[in-house]
């Protein structure tokens, strides 16, 4: 009789646990093909200077059972964060996601939040030329739904596709008004656009209707791959897994299947293009070591003092 209770609590936390944690799902999903030469063309079709180099901001930060992320990653924990990162170019940067304000960032399960990381980025989004997401989920847009870019200057500068406008004119209608039109060529098939010299998009819906990759080829011809929350840690392609159900569809609304084509394909585009640097969306751990990681800069804190007003010290 022991025995069979015993069994019988080993499977009702085993079974959960492997639904929730370790099924990868979908894993029969066709992979998605990437076409490096459009993105390549794409990226050229404007002429002008490109990006020398990339700095980040970690806006919050957390610990994490690698198995969240990673669907049967395991219960060894991981870095993760909260990315923002600024494209360094003559004439004019461009920034990739706006980081969240501390609420949001509690909200989306991030406990250590770093304000003056986030008051670095605010002064990075007043002087852009562009600003770009891999999403329109709150820990990527976040950071302008605030007073301080509710002006029309900031969202003129906002270039995204079709549901990541939508998103934010839905949280914000005020910005939406004064917002770009999104990138027409992002909206549907085949989803590659150009967005700045050295720089393009590939619309990837999956995670989000909004998800998409954003390809840079620096000055110097290095390039990445920037892969969204469609691969938030850089085991997501070399295991080819989806993050974990329970944060895929019980804490989301993911399409589980398309996300899994998506790193299928970038698991093969990694193969053909093994120079290309795909830079995963929350991999905080990767993105530190000095040996695997791409060696961008962090970004330095802005001083205490100031950090309750960056765009007044630009």
């Amino acid at each position: 009789m022991i025995n069979r209770v015993f069994l019988l609590l080993i499977l009702l936390v085993a079974l959960p646990y492997y639904w929730l944690l370790v099924d990868p799902g979908p894993t029969s999903a066709p992979a998605r093909p990437i076409d490096i030469a459009r993105l390549r063309a794409e990226a050229s079709r404007i002429s002008g200077p490109r990006p020398t180099a990339i700095e980040y901001a970690a806006i919050a930060t957390e610990t994490r059972f690698g198995t969240l992320l990673v669907a049967g990653g395991g219960l060894k924990t991981e870095d993760t964060a909260i990315l923002v990162w600024r494209l360094i170019t003559p004439g004019g940067d461009t920034v990739i996601n706006a980081g969240l304000t501390d609420a949001q960032a509690m909200a989306s399960g991030f406990d250590n939040y770093h304000p003056e990381l986030q008051a670095r980025v605010d002064g990075w989004l007043a002087s852009a030329c562009r600003i770009l997401f891999t999403s329109e989920e709150i820990d990527h847009i976040g950071g302008l739904l605030t007073d301080t870019h509710r002006s029309n200057a900031v969202a003129q500068r906002i270039v995204g596709n079709a549901a990541q406008v939508t998103a934010i004119a839905d949280l914000q209608p005020p910005t939406a008004k004064a917002l770009a039109a999104p990138v027409a060529d992002l909206s549907g098939p085949p989803g590659y656009a150009a967005l700045a010299p050295g720089i393009a998009a590939l619309r990837t819906p999956g995670h989000s209707p909004g998800s998409q990759m954003i390809y840079v080829q620096l000055q110097n011809g290095q390039e990445y791959l920037f892969t969204g929350d469609t691969a938030p840690m850089r085991r997501n392609v070399t295991w080819q897994r989806p993050r974990s159900r329970y944060m895929a569809e019980w804490n989301g609304q993911e399409d589980r299947a398309a996300t899994t084509g998506w790193i299928k394909g970038l698991a093969a585009l990694q193969v053909r293009e093994p120079k290309l640097k795909l830079v995963p969306g929350h991999d905080l751990t990767w993105l530190r070591d000095r040996t695997k990681g791409p060696g961008f800069a962090e970004a330095a804190p802005f001083p205490r003092d100031l950090a309750k007003n960056p765009i007044a010290s630009h």
